[in-house]
């Protein structure tokens, strides 16, 4: 497959920003992230009533210049750690021509191709000194007429939810439905998180990837749990002997399964299976379902806290409610008070109780790190443009330097899609564990195309 750059453009917004707006302040979680884009690929057909690419892309850009006017701090560039200058700067925008159609593209989706159609390549550290675009795009025509719009989103002050709220309103204005827009809150994250210095803060809070290797050649596989399994999953985990049926949710349910498959893959190289080594999993929660008002899906920022858990002596005999179990103690930890003790106690990340949830001391056991996130429920699937929904979300691929041992869950109509990402030699394991392959479809193709 061929990758044509046909242009590439900064689309500035159609407004300037006013005076009162050019400093944005990032609120104390923006301050955590790593310096990376986050990548997110959405795959179109052609239709019909589709008109040509050219109308089209200019039809892109011009929606996206008035959603950077509404979404005015990523048209701006980072000028500290605490605040981005908003000078209207604006976005990168790519446009590109592939070779092939996107049915052959996407029978079965060709992984290992992903990171061609992305404006820059993800999930690599980059330095704070540099005056970072917030946002870049490239949008790729196939040969059929299809169209594949890949995002890189700089993680200052975009998470997954932001990034929806921002493509929401993308897509409504360049379809005509500006009654569909989701208009961004700006205020509620750095009101009530203000930034601050961390200086000082105890290892173990500010040492949350325990063990993880930020920068690792690695490759990425696609796995599909259908609905089917999922709820037999559920039922047969539910179901614990006894007269009580404890509800599990679907997360809990892929997430400890893959867990548990993928700690079996990285202890193989141990010398017995009983010397394995303990596994840390961050889970990365959303503040904003936890915490309430003022908090919405629409509020912007990085609201999200990991639960951290520890997970010992697991091999392939292991019990999953035994993983499922531990994830709902920690994830149950994460509550509205605990976050309203890190808003209103200024002291909160130096205390014990924060060193506690993190495990700080933990890396004296020499642990495994896992990292797993969902971007379910937050309307990718639904985004429409004026051609219709995606016939596809995508995440990476290839194999490229990048976080190893991570987990993405995003939910298709089919069940739930997890992007695995390990070291080759891990991910080699976990392609040909049987008992992972019973009950996940390895890269499967479509049946719709």
């Amino acid at each position: 497959m061929e990758i044509n750059i046909i242009s590439r453009k900064t689309i500035k917004p159609s407004l300037p920003t006013p005076n009162e707006r050019k400093t944005y302040k990032l609120c104390l979680f923006d301050v955590f992230q790593l310096n990376t884009y986050f990548p997110l690929i959405l795959f179109y057909s052609k239709t019909n009533d589709m008109q040509g690419f050219s109308y089209i892309s200019d039809q892109l850009k011009k929606s996206l210049s008035e959603a950077l006017t509404i979404f005015y701090p990523l048209g701006g560039r980072r000028s500290d750690i605490f605040s981005i200058d908003c000078n209207d700067e604006g976005a990168i925008y790519i446009e590109a021509s592939v070779n092939i159609n996107i049915e052959e593209f996407l029978k079965p989706p060709k992984l290992e191709l992903l990171y061609k159609l992305l404006p820059c390549e993800p999930n690599k550290i980059q330095p704070h000194q540099q005056a970072l675009p917030q946002l870049l795009v490239q949008v790729n025509k196939f040969k059929c007429g299809g169209i594949a719009i890949g995002l890189c989103n700089l993680h200052t002050l975009l998470d997954a939810c932001s990034c929806s709220t921002l493509l929401k309103t993308w897509s409504s204005i360049c379809k005509g439905s500006r009654e569909e827009i989701s208009w961004p809150d700006f205020s509620s994250a750095s009101n009530s998180f203000p930034p601050r210095n961390t200086f000082g803060v105890r290892a173990g809070v500010m040492n949350i990837n325990k063990g993880l290797e930020i920068e690792t050649k690695c490759t990425t596989s696609r796995f599909l749990f259908d609905n089917r399994t999922i709820n037999d999953l559920k039922a047969k985990l539910e179901n614990d002997g006894t007269n009580t049926k404890l509800p599990i949710t679907r997360y809990q349910v892929v997430s400890s399964l893959i867990c548990k498959h993928m700690i079996v893959a990285c202890n193989m190289e141990e010398p017995c299976d009983h010397r394995t080594r303990p596994v840390v999993v961050l889970h990365v929660v959303d503040m904003r379902r936890r915490m309430g008002e003022p908090f919405s899906q629409d509020s912007i920022g990085n609201l999200l806290w990991p639960a951290v858990l520890l997970y010992e002596n697991v091999n392939r005999d292991t019990d999953i409610r035994y993983l499922v179990r531990i994830l709902e103690e920690e994830i149950g930890k994460l509550t509205k008070e605990l976050f309203l003790k890190v808003q209103n106690d200024p002291s909160f990340l130096w205390s014990d109780e924060c060193a506690e949830l993190m495990l700080e001391g933990i890396e004296t056991k020499n642990p495994i790190s896992f990292v797993f996130t969902s971007w379910a429920n937050m309307g990718f699937n639904e985004l429409n443009f004026g051609w219709g929904k995606p016939l596809w979300l995508a995440q990476k691929g290839g194999t490229k330097e990048t976080i190893p041992n991570s987990v993405l869950l995003m939910e298709t109509d089919e069940g739930i899609e997890a992007w695995v990402t390990m070291t080759e030699k891990h991910m080699a394991i976990l392609e040909n564990d049987k008992d992972f392959l019973r009950l996940a479809l390895l890269n499967p193709s479509f049946s719709n195309l």
